[in-house]
């Protein structure tokens, strides 16, 4: 394990009733909590204020922590001066934390290699970062980022087999290249030497040589490492875009995306977690609504706190604790619309994934079950034309649907979604009744 070499304390507040369970019920309290947040928002921002514009917080170093330091800084703004001048501007300079403090790593790590006199690693890991960021890490722990690798290697249910997609059909160099650029691999590391095949990697479900899982740098790019990159849509499109998760997209067509476009140069992007609210933009960003404080909500980086829905599987099913979590995110749509508004647009949320699961999937899923329970279809996937009509059915434009109608995208809902879900419903039918033809009469 990396020595622990330095501390800040995490200064955050309690402002959520647990007691309270209604929507109308916390909405009540929302004043009351949102005037205590401004109160010590005001004691963060003097605290932030004196952090960063002097030595009083700054790391305490050993002289040779400081040489050791000084070298890399020298060195690499001859070779990498990018990474310098990043990092140069990033608060991790003002806090005097230096390359050493984040790269330092123990003789015994199995990515541990010994570079001008220290013993570092070229993966600063969600583990090394907990050392000053244990909160954000733990909620990044129970989050579906924190799973990622798991969507495309070793599926099982429902999804058993499509992995064979990528990594046998298309081939392994591509999905190295594709994939696992935004889900993540297992980095593997034999005798101090990285598998070309696994590393680089940025993926936000990367799972470590220590274990651990993620890539904070994934949102937070090195080595400036900023909170304001982080909460901007074009951040999360870099992997949320695309035929099958176009979420990018969607937000865009939004009229909150619109607001965005029109206005993003105005807002402050920078603001402390804990006070960043409607005072600093005027439409949600995706980090607003799945992770930030607004409207007495705690801040998480847990992403997958308030969907009520999973939307990205086959079939949709409510998630664990749906009703807490669709209370959540109902409380981020409350500081800007009416409670009957947002109970309203859940409504028709609600019924469009109804209509796609019972009219669309289900019906389709059960004659394609069918077709591999007469053995008029291989246990081997992808090698049948069918089998690639029906995974972009649900993989592509089942999703489509799904996300447009929870993130106000109407055109993605119906001429991306819905449209095309019908349109290829209908081709599926045929296919599988001649399928069903021509085999059974060979029987």
């Amino acid at each position: 394990m990396r020595n622990l070499r330095f501390t800040i304390y995490d200064l955050r507040f309690t402002g959520y009733d647990s007691g309270s369970s209604t929507i109308a019920g916390r909405k009540n309290l929302k004043s009351k909590i949102v005037n205590l947040k401004y109160f010590y928002c005001l004691l963060l921002t003097a605290y932030c204020l004196l952090f960063f514009s002097g030595d009083a917080f700054a790391i305490k170093k050993t002289r040779e922590e400081i040489e050791a330091s000084k070298r890399c800084v020298l060195c690499h703004n001859q070779i990498s001066p990018g990474v310098v001048n990043d990092w140069e501007k990033s608060n991790h300079a003002k806090a005097q934390v230096t390359c050493v403090d984040c790269h330092q790593a123990d003789s015994t790590d199995a990515d541990a290699r010994r570079h001008e006199g220290e013993i570092i690693s070229a993966i600063v890991s969600p583990r090394d970062c907990s050392r000053c960021h244990p909160k954000q890490v733990m909620e990044f722990n129970e989050s579906l980022h924190s799973k990622a690798v798991s969507f495309v290697q070793n599926l099982e249910g429902d999804r058993a087999g499509d992995d064979a997609l990528a990594y046998k059909v298309e081939g392994k160099a591509a999905a190295i290249m594709g994939c696992e650029k935004c889900h993540g691999t297992i980095v593997k590391v034999k005798n101090g030497i990285f598998d070309k095949d696994t590393w680089p990697n940025n993926g936000i479900g990367r799972v470590n040589p220590d274990g651990s899982k993620g890539s904070c740098t994934a949102c937070h790019t090195r080595h400036l490492f900023s909170i304001a990159e982080s909460r901007k849509p074009e951040t999360c499109g870099t992997c949320h875009m695309g035929p099958d998760h176009p979420q990018y997209e969607i937000y865009m067509e939004s009229k909150h995306g619109v607001i965005y476009s029109s206005e993003k140069e105005k807002w402050n992007m920078d603001i402390a977690a804990s006070a960043w609210d409607t005072r600093h933009f005027r439409a949600p960003t995706c980090a607003t609504c799945h992770m930030s404080g607004i409207g007495g909500l705690e801040p998480t980086h847990n992403v997958s706190d308030r969907l009520s829905w999973e939307l990205e599987w086959p079939l949709s099913e409510k998630t664990n604790d749906w009703k807490g979590k669709r209370e959540r995110m109902q409380m981020v749509c409350l500081s800007c619309h009416s409670k009957n508004w947002v109970e309203g647009y859940y409504q028709q949320f609600d019924n469009v994934i109804t209509l796609y699961n019972e009219e669309y999937y289900k019906p389709i899923k059960k004659e394609m079950d069918e077709l591999y329970k007469l053995g008029y279809l291989t246990k081997d996937k992808f090698d049948e034309e069918i089998e690639f009509e029906f995974f972009e059915y649900w993989h592509h434009e089942g999703r489509r649907a799904r996300m447009g109608a929870s993130m106000m995208g109407p055109d993605y809902t119906q001429w991306h979604g819905f449209y095309e879900l019908a349109k290829r419903r209908l081709e599926l039918k045929n296919e599988i009744r001649e399928i069903m033809e021509k085999k059974g009469k060979g029987k």
